[in-house]
């Protein structure tokens, strides 16, 4: 796939900023990367290129046509490079009046079925966080819920979207139509078109800050009704591989432990427009994090605490000999090769030391990524998105520390202000407010498992080695290359390491 090759070439951010234009393709029906007729230009053309396939497909022969804004004539070319089946894309910046509709008619009119229509929002500049339907209302209703406003200017700008929607000066906007036929190439759907489906509505959400996020896809059925499955699309090859890996920790928690609720299920895999796909039932309900507060902290603690510990389940414990290489010895190797030489004289044996006093313990599914965000409420039952960091067969404790500390650096603003180690050493101490919620879960969670306090001390700072690795890699990705020593100083989890190697064990 050409985009492999050409996204190793570009800083980050450029990357990230054109396949965010891009996000589209996630639509067309193809299922490797369409050879692409590019009949762009500048950054458009640039994004369109990074996911074609390689090389120029013969006239009449491409599988995609990308066009600006759909005049006649620039439609009538774009049709006639496309084979049978194939499909004209369409994406233009300003905002022109009655846009949609007399799009819509002219590709219908140049013979172009299964025609739709997207607003990338909600900013008319910057990257889009979702790619909205403008055909149908399901997936309308749906945004407008999941973002209420935020301030009273927020909630006055709601009449006047809807007023300038059905005016047709929304922009930018994209639009995707398919030539007929097909011949012998046509063919029946995909286990992924076959429930995100052309006839459906559907939404596309492109949140996060860098090419690595996932795009989520959201089909609605006629009734309107909240959907039942969500897709996964995986934009880069990296991204690829973290698919597999939601995969395979999905199939595992479902052979161990079927009736876990509270986990999303694998539905089908497969590809679109040449990379990983996933289709996993859906988990509705609100977000953990809309409803934090010092308040309600020790409830919703306790009850994603006890659901922790029915995804541990009862396995026995096993030892050290058959999971420390690959659980502990590699997240120290890999820290101390990422941040070895920015970290006072002594810290990586002083943590070698502490791990190696590990015992026996129980193999369990960890999320690696169970923070207040990651987690939804339905009717006060917990579920847990985004598995794609998971190990199936991981160790107990660290989805627990890192769930706790993301809510006390929620709570404390630690996240803004750069305060996450201060915050941290807050919660570790017994005495605090937080502290004394955060003793009181890890016991639960510990008598539950049978696991000793010195362990679950020693798992804490597990944890803290492992998402280093993550912020090794965010940082390197933002640097374009090695990142700098001061940066990596400055490593929310270098900080946490730290302070926990400080402090002494909970009792």
């Amino acid at each position: 796939m050409a985009s492999d090759k050409a996204a190793e070439a570009l800083p980050e951010s450029e990357l990230n900023a054109l396949l965010r234009r891009v996000d589209w393709r996630f639509l067309l029906h193809t299922e490797e990367a369409p050879a692409v007729a590019d009949m762009t230009a500048g950054k458009t053309s640039l994004a369109v290129r990074l996911i074609g396939a390689e090389g120029e497909p013969q006239p009449g022969m491409a599988d995609l046509a990308a066009i600006g804004y759909p005049s006649r004539l620039a439609l009538r070319g774009a049709v006639e490079s496309v084979r049978p089946g194939g499909e004209v894309a369409c994406a233009w910046r300003l905002p022109r009046p009655a846009a949609p509709r007399r799009v819509a008619a002219r590709m219908r009119a140049a013979g172009l079925e299964d025609v739709r229509l997207l607003w990338p929002g909600p900013m008319p500049f910057g990257a889009p966080q979702f790619w909205l339907p403008l055909e149908g209302g399901a997936a309308t209703a749906e945004m407008l819920s999941q973002r209420p406003p935020g301030s009273a200017f927020q909630a006055a700008l709601r009449p006047l979207w809807r007023a300038v929607a059905r005016a047709g000066l929304l922009s930018p906007l994209c639009a995707i139509g398919r030539r007929p036929g097909g011949g012998e190439i046509a063919r029946e759907p995909s286990a992924i078109e076959a429930i995100f489906s052309p006839e459906a509505e559907r939404l596309l959400l492109t949140g996060g800050k860098r090419s690595i996020n996932k795009v989520v896809g959201l089909p609605y059925d006629e009734d309107g009704g909240k959907p039942a499955a969500v897709v996964k699309f995986a934009r880069v090859a990296s991204a690829d591989e973290a698919l597999d890996r939601e995969a395979a920790a999905l199939r595992a928690i479902e052979d161990r432990n079927p009736d876990l609720p509270g986990v999303p299920r694998l539905l089908e895999e497969g590809r679109r427009a040449g990379r990983r796909a996933l289709v996993e039932s859906a988990l509705h309900g609100t977000p953990l994090i809309a409803g934090l507060t010092p308040e309600r902290f020790e409830d919703l603690a306790g009850t994603v605490t006890h659901w922790l510990t029915e995804l541990a389940g009862d396995a026995g414990p096993q030892e050290p000999g058959q999971w420390r290489e690959r659980l502990v010895d590699g997240p120290l190797e890999a820290f101390e090769r990422d941040f070895g030489r920015v970290v006072p004289t002594g810290l990586v044996a002083q943590a070698r030391n502490a791990l190696a006093g590990l015992g026996a313990l129980p193999l369990v599914p960890e999320h690696r990524d169970c923070s207040p965000w990651n987690v939804v409420l339905s009717e006060g039952e917990p579920g847990l998105l985004d598995w794609e960091s998971a190990e199936p067969r991981g160790l107990p404790g660290l989805d627990l520390a890192y769930f706790l500390a993301n809510c006390a650096f929620v709570l404390d603003g630690a996240l803004e202000s750069g305060r996450t180690r201060q915050s941290y050493e807050r919660l570790l101490d017994p005495s605090t407010p937080y502290g004394t919620i955060a003793t009181r879960c890890e016991r639960e969670y510990r008598e539950a498992l049978g696991l000793d306090p010195a362990d679950l001390a020693r798992l804490r700072l597990l944890a803290w080695l492992v998402h280093s690795q993550s912020d090794f890699r965010h940082t390197a990705m933002e640097s374009g290359g090695r990142p700098r020593q001061e940066n990596l100083r400055t490593s929310t989890y270098l900080g946490l390491v730290e302070a926990e190697l400080q402090a002494s064990p909970r009792p």
